[in-house]
């Protein structure tokens, strides 16, 4: 009985383990496609994005010659000031060739930036393992009895999880019988040992960084295209001026760069966590623990954070730090645009109640009330009339007594009294509408309120 409640906690563990390696490798493959996605040529075949492109180029060309003409006229009023004739020249000559060899220079580009991410990514995988199962293998191992008994055959349980033999054939609950224990020799125990802490925390870990890894590569694609759709008009605007051009070149070598750079980041931080796994560091095993927990969360740590170096050179944040404030960027647009309905709709309702209880009001002034009065009056005396000298306890004197209740209740709710509580309610959800657009100033009321001497 205590058997089948292990396997059925390994079988369960392993479903968590599987599931998430497997993501890596999908994540990781997504990765490479997004890397090796041409997008300058996938929009190539719209025309919609053809005739706006040429439209560009066209506006490339006539603003280029109208800075061209804007420094001869400069230069023939002001002689002594800018450029020389010779160097405006030059200078014309060599944003009209950007201009026309924008788009040849970002195609090869595209192409280089492709070639290096790939060649990047499969360094790690090689022999067809992907950077998962090598991953996985590390939290894989024989049980030590396993090693001592006469069935151990050393079989190949790296090869059977690459191929997910380990997992289709349920190796995981592979049992052996043992003769190490004292009292029971015939007690079974399981042929592998799974660190299942190590490998469920480093894997999500993993996992997450990839995520947001894959966010910032889908924008990186999305920043290059743009690039090179701008490119021409500011290599037309650039005469004489060289920060211009050299500011597009720099941020052209900066997306290249990048997606090689996030490849290289997840490769050797995969390939470090393997060095960890498989090295001995103290002879304590709680020692051992703690030495290779902490170098895990150095892993981690430059694996969302980036390598400082490359980021200061690049000139960005190329990390899974990136996409993640992405995302957190896109839900604070969200909680702010939920953040505004609710408080357009809070004070809808109370100007709609402000307004509904000056109409209740003013029909009050004009004769409502006294007209309410009555009726109230009118239904009392009639419930009294009814009650006349019946018995306390008697149906009559009941109803009678009912009917006297509630017409002096509609006496008391004038249109005036309805009217000045729908105002106060009104204004009541105004100014909570106020406070919701306004957090900060909430937020010292909240703290400082209480402060008052």
């Amino acid at each position: 009985m205590l058997m089948k409640a292990l396997d059925l906690l390994r079988t369960l563990g392993w479903g968590i383990v599987d599931f998430i390696y497997s993501l890596i490798d999908s994540l990781f493959d997504i990765l490479k496609e997004i890397n090796a996605l041409d997008i300058v040529n996938s929009v190539s075949n719209e025309s919609m994005f053809t005739k706006f492109y040429t439209g560009v180029m066209a506006i490339a060309v006539t603003v280029l010659g109208l800075f061209a003409i804007w420094s001869f006229v400069k230069k023939i009023m002001d002689p002594d000031e800018g450029l020389s004739m010779e160097q405006i020249v030059k200078e014309i000559i060599k944003c009209g060739l950007l201009v026309i060899m924008s788009t040849f220079l970002f195609v090869q580009s595209s192409t280089f930036s492709i070639k290096l991410s790939g060649y990047t990514s499969t360094i790690f995988t090689s022999n067809n393992v992907s950077i998962g199962d090598n991953m996985l293998t590390q939290y894989v191992s024989y049980t030590d009895a396993y090693k001592v008994s006469g069935d151990f055959k050393n079989e190949d349980y790296a090869k059977a999880i690459q191929n997910d033999t380990f997992t289709k054939k349920k190796m995981y609950k592979d049992k052996f019988v043992t003769d190490a224990h004292f009292i029971l020799p015939d007690e079974k125990e399981y042929k592998y040992k799974i660190n299942w802490i190590m490998a469920i925390i480093v894997g999500g870990f993993f996992l997450y960084a990839l995520f947001f890894s894959g966010m910032m590569l889908a924008r990186r694609q999305i920043e290059f295209l743009f690039l090179f759709v701008i490119s021409p008009i500011i290599f037309a605007t650039s005469v004489g001026n060289k920060q211009r051009r050299g500011a597009v070149i720099e941020q052209l070598v900066s997306l290249i760069l990048q997606g090689a750079v996030v490849m290289l980041i997840i490769g050797l931080t995969a390939l470090l966590m393997k060095s960890i796994q498989g090295t001995t560091f103290f002879t304590s095993t709680a020692k051992d623990i703690v030495i290779k927990s902490i170098l895990y969360i150095g892993c981690g740590t430059f694996l969302l954070t980036g390598s400082q170096v490359v980021n200061r050179f690049i000139g960005g944040n190329v990390s899974a730090n990136s996409g993640r404030e992405q995302l957190m960027s896109m839900m604070g647009f969200g909680q702010a645009m939920q953040t505004g309905a609710i408080a357009g709709g809070v004070g809808a309702l109370g100007v709609a109640k402000v307004g509904a209880g000056a109409t209740s009001s003013l029909a009050g002034k004009l004769g409502g009330n006294k007209l309410v009065d009555s009726i109230g009056k009118g239904i009392s005396n009639f419930g009294r009339n009814v009650a006349g000298k019946h018995p306390v306890n008697s149906p009559m004197n009941k109803v009678g007594n009912a009917i006297s209740r509630f017409g002096g209740g509609v006496q008391k709710h004038t249109p005036s009294a309805i009217g000045k509580n729908m105002r106060t309610s009104g204004y009541r959800n105004v100014g909570d509408a106020i406070s919701t657009m306004s957090p900060t100033r909430n937020m010292y009321r909240r703290r400082y309120g209480g402060r008052r001497i």
